[in-house]
Order: structure tokens, then sequence, then C-alpha cells
């Protein structure tokens, strides 16, 4: 008797981090969408997890706006950052820690139970949470995999794709093992 193959997909995602598991989660609410995501080891074992900074985002804390953010990137990227890129990253950033926190994600709270926002290098006002201390990539990757797991997508740990085979211009398969 043979071992199944993997499922017939419409979108195959390859690797658990950070952006396989959000890019996953987003294509799978997409109805009659077939997700499957490919990962070498456990769907929780990303580089992710090992990320101890926070995350910057103009949340509201200390009359901070997306333009004041924008400024400090650019400030400090000192003419390396690709402006166009820095402004979707601080005009998107709001929304997809919101988006964290409705799937589950917890980041450290004030006494007041509003977002503990700390000043960090190169930002002019408290923009940064963290979850747990130093534990916000471990936090996120948590609230990610629990939520890919909430939808249809297959996983597939332990494989990993050796190539890419590309027919008139678009991938159309990744032999697996």
């Amino acid at each position: 008797m043979t071992s199944p193959g993997p499922p017939a997909l419409d979108l195959l995602v390859l690797g658990s981090g950070v952006a396989g598991l959000s890019a996953a989660i987003r294509a799978a609410g997409d109805p009659g969408m077939r997700v499957g995501v490919l990962t070498k080891a456990e769907l929780s074992q990303s580089a992710t997890r090992w990320a101890q900074g926070g995350v910057a985002a103009a949340l509201g804390g200390d009359e901070d706006s997306t333009d004041l953010h924008l400024a400090d990137t650019l400030a400090v990227g000192a003419g390396l950052c690709d402006v166009d890129a820095v402004r979707v990253l601080v005009a998107e950033g709001p929304g997809r820690v919101n988006e964290l926190i409705a799937m589950g994600a917890v980041f450290d709270r004030d006494a007041q139970g509003g977002l503990l926002l700390a000043r960090e290098g190169g930002h002019s006002r408290a923009r940064v949470v963290h979850a747990g201390g130093a534990a916000t990539g471990a936090e996120i990757e948590r609230a990610l995999v629990e939520a890919v797991r909430q939808t249809a997508a297959a996983v597939m740990e332990g494989w990993f794709a050796l190539d890419l085979l590309v027919e008139a211009g678009t991938t159309s398969a990744a032999p697996m093992c």
C-alpha cells in the first residue's frame, strides 16, 4: 500500500515563519481556496519564535502618528530605506498588531489594561509593543500557529521543497520530500 501524496492545492506556502503563517491565514479565508503550509520541522518551530524585540506601530500612544513613525524610520535608515515600503509598513502596522490581538496574541499591558508601549532606539515616541518582555516572537508565532490550525489549510510538517517547477511563467508544482 502506498502512502497518499500531498493534497491538491491552489496555494502552497513554503515555511512557517510569520510571513508564511500570515499568508496561509489570509489565503485560507478565501472560500474555495485550497491552501497548504509546508514546513521542514513542526509548524511552531520557525525562527519567528526567537525574535526578542517588540513590534513598532503607531498605536495612538503619546500623540503618535504614522507620519511621525515614517519620519523616524526614514531618519534612522539614513537614506537606505525604500520610502514606499516604509510607508506601507507604518500605515499597516497598527492594523496588523490589532489582527494579532484578535487572533489571541497577548501583548504586555499597563496597569489600566492598555497596551504597554515602549520608546526604543530610533523612535521619537513610545510605540513598541512586547509580549512577555522579550518573548514577542514566541507569542506571535503561538497566535499565528493557532490561527492556521483553525483554518482548513493542510499542514505538512517534516517536509521541504526540492525545487519549483515553472510552466509558462507560472509555478505549477514543488517536488517535496
